[in-house]
């Protein structure tokens, strides 16, 4: 059980006035309570109950005499008061850069674990506000004044240090974008007729620089959307698509995720659009990817702007359908050619009679329109024979195939080969 401020304060205010002065690092989990919101408070303690053994592996790492505390006013904020002396080297003086060092080693260990941990349940990877402070011995102030002021210290930085992060990242991110063709590239995943198993097309999954932070698409998009720079990286990874299609060089379909601007982007619109698919595909063989929320968000600008580029050749899916349930019957009219069904509904559709009737609503409509129905997120042979079982013809998913590198030297399948040949569905 982690302390709280008020029990350690004592202790604390001694190793202030023995030593004369204090140092003091802030953590403060902000990501926890998005998730508490989203999720409610049983999912929140629960992932709080996995968090707070990484503050103790932190403090087995520690100091001796370092003190490790939570915020009883709020929970998600702790505090590490450091002694200003090392004790592997008491004859060396103060030296703050030692703090700061400290505090940018605590938040590299705890980002990335805590990111995996809330990752189910945020689809951005956590910005954790980590500062340090420096306080002072004064004997004309009390112990509980002069720790006050070593927290408003640490609050102080934390804020500084997270607008510096902030800045260093767009700055990565405008590089990420300019510099796209080196940066940027395309994975590409099947999407499979269920009972042959025969790659019907591909869609696109855009993927940031190989081996950096930025490399997946939640962390790419997720900067992208804080920085207000989503229009300039959908352009960019829509251009690289083409490119990597061409390199891919499979047959069928390509799909390719898009964003409301897309519809009014004039260099993807009339003759623009060929200098982006080159001689990589015919916009007969593109299907413009939107999602159901942004589709109803959008619903004017796309009434305006699809019929161009239907005119032109291209298809449109609605993407994630039956995320948000009370849209459908406005998406379906609109007029696109395939629907997928958001994977929340797929996931262990074999045990939810909830998750069935809606899909079998989605199927009725798809026939009403003409639309053909894709299931996303197939993971296991039960999700894949109960959504044959509905009426789904094609999928997409890890059971079938993950998202190959068109870089790599294995190429596409036009049939996915899995393991359960004899069991799978339709067959003998």
């Amino acid at each position: 059980m982690i302390p709280t401020f008020r029990e350690v304060e004592e202790e604390v205010g001694r190793s202030l006035k023995d030593q004369g002065g204090l140092g003091a690092i802030l953590v403060d989990l902000a990501p926890l309570e998005k998730v508490e919101r989203n999720f409610g408070g049983a999912t929140y303690q629960a992932l709080r109950a996995q968090i707070d053994p990484l503050f103790v592996e932190l403090m087995e790492r520690a100091h001796p005499g370092d003190r490790l505390a939570r915020d009883e006013r709020d929970g998600d904020r702790f505090f590490i008061f450091v002694g200003l002396r090392n004790p592997r080297d008491p004859q060396r003086g103060l030296a703050i850069a030692d703090l700061r060092k400290r505090a940018d080693d605590i938040e590299e260990f705890l980002t990335p674990r805590v990111g995996r941990l809330t990752q189910p349940y945020t689809r951005e990877r956590p910005v954790l506000s980590v500062g340090y402070g420096v306080v002072l011995f004064s004997p004309l102030e009390s112990a509980q004044r002069l720790i006050l002021r070593l927290i408003e210290d640490a609050q102080d930085s934390s804020m500084m240090r997270a607008k510096a992060h902030d800045r260093i990242e767009k700055e990565a991110l405008i590089e990420v974008i300019y510099n796209f063709e080196q940066n940027i590239w395309t994975a590409f995943q099947p999407i499979v007729e269920i009972q042959s198993r025969t790659v019907m097309g591909h869609e696109g999954l855009s993927r940031g620089p190989r081996g950096s932070e930025m490399q997946p698409p939640m962390v790419l998009f997720g900067a992208a959307a804080r920085y207000g720079l989503t229009e300039e990286l959908e352009r960019a990874c829509r251009k690289k698509a083409f490119v990597d299609w061409d390199v891919f060089g499979a047959p069928g379909r390509l799909f390719v995720n898009t964003v409301p601007a897309t519809v009014r982007d004039a260099t993807f619109l009339g003759r623009g659009v060929l200098d982006y698919l080159g001689t990589a595909i015919s916009p007969r063989f593109v299907t413009l990817e939107i999602t159901e929320r942004q589709v109803i968000e959008n619903l004017a600008m796309y009434r305006e702007a699809m019929h161009a580029f239907l005119e032109l050749g291209f298809s449109f899916a609605i993407d994630d359908l039956g995320a948000g349930y009370s849209g459908l019957e406005t998406v379906a009219k609109l007029g696109a050619a395939y629907l997928k069904i958001d994977m929340g509904l797929v996931r262990d559709v074999h045990q939810k009679r909830a998750s069935q009737q809606i899909i079998k609503a989605i199927l009725d409509m798809s026939a009403g329109v003409g639309a053909t129905v894709i299931a996303e997120g197939i993971q296991t042979m039960e999700e894949a024979k109960a959504i044959l079982d509905l009426g789904v013809r094609y999928g997409q998913g890890y059971l079938f195939a993950r998202p190959i590198d068109p870089y790599a030297p294995k190429r596409s399948p036009t049939v996915v080969k899995m393991e359960g040949e004899k069991t799978w569905p339709g067959r003998s």
